[in-house]
C-alpha cells in the first residue's frame, strides 16, 4: 500500500469518525432540538418600522439650509415612535461624515457615511452605512437589551429641518432571527 492511499484511508476514517461523533452529539438534543434548529433556519425575518419627528441635522458654524460640504461632520437627532405622531418610545442619534462622492453621482455613490444609535424603551439598535439622496440602506451591526445580537438591515428616509425637510424620518428594519 502506498503512502498516498494510506493517507487517503486515514483521512477518510477521521472524517467518518468526526461525522459519527457529531451525529451522536446531535441526537442527544432529541427531536425538540432538531425542530428548533429547523425553525431557526426557516424563520421569516422580523420587520420593525420606526417613525421620527423633530428631526435635526446640525453642524458647528453651519447655518440651516446650507448643504454639507465634503469633510463636514453633522449631528443628526430626533425622537422615535411606532406610528407617526405616536407616543415617544425612543431617541435617535447619528454621527454623519460628508463625502459627496468624489467620483460623482451613481449607483455606488455615497453623500456621507453615518453611524446610527436607536435608543429604545426595550434596548438599543446600532447601525451604519451610507446614502445618496433622501434614502439609504444601512446595516444593523448590533444591539442591547431586547436587540442583543441583532443583525439585519434597514432603509432610512430622513428629512431634517435644517436641510429643507419637514423634520420627519422613517426607518424600516428587516431583522434576522
Amino acid at each position: 500500500m502506498s503512502s498516498e492511499s494510506s493517507k487517503a484511508t486515514r483521512t477518510t476514517l477521521l472524517k467518518r469518525g468526526l461525522f459519527l461523533m457529531g451525529a451522536a452529539v446531535g441526537l442527544q438534543g432529541g427531536p425538540a432540538a432538531a425542530a428548533a434548529l429547523g425553525a431557526a433556519k426557516t424563520a421569516a425575518p422580523a420587520t420593525l418600522t420606526l417613525h421620527g419627528r423633530s428631526w435635526h441635522a446640525q453642524a458647528q458654524g453651519r447655518r440651516a439650509g446650507v448643504l454639507p460640504a465634503r469633510g463636514d461632520r453633522l449631528s443628526v437627532f430626533g425622537e422615535l415612535s411606532l406610528k407617526p405622531g405616536g407616543k415617544k418610545m425612543g431617541e435617535f442619534y447619528s454621527a454623519y461624515f460628508s463625502h459627496l462622492s468624489p467620483f460623482g453621482a451613481g449607483s455606488h455613490a455615497a453623500a456621507g457615511i453615518e453611524v446610527h444609535t436607536f435608543n429604545l424603551d426595550d434596548g438599543t439598535i446600532l447601525g451604519q452605512g451610507s446614502h445618496w439622496g433622501e434614502e439609504g440602506t444601512y446595516a444593523v451591526v448590533g444591539g442591547t437589551g431586547r436587540y442583543s445580537g441583532a443583525r439585519g438591515s434597514y432603509v432610512a428616509r430622513q428629512r431634517p429641518i435644517e436641510l429643507g425637510g419637514d423634520g420627519t424620518a422613517d426607518f424600516v428594519f428587516t431583522l434576522a432571527d
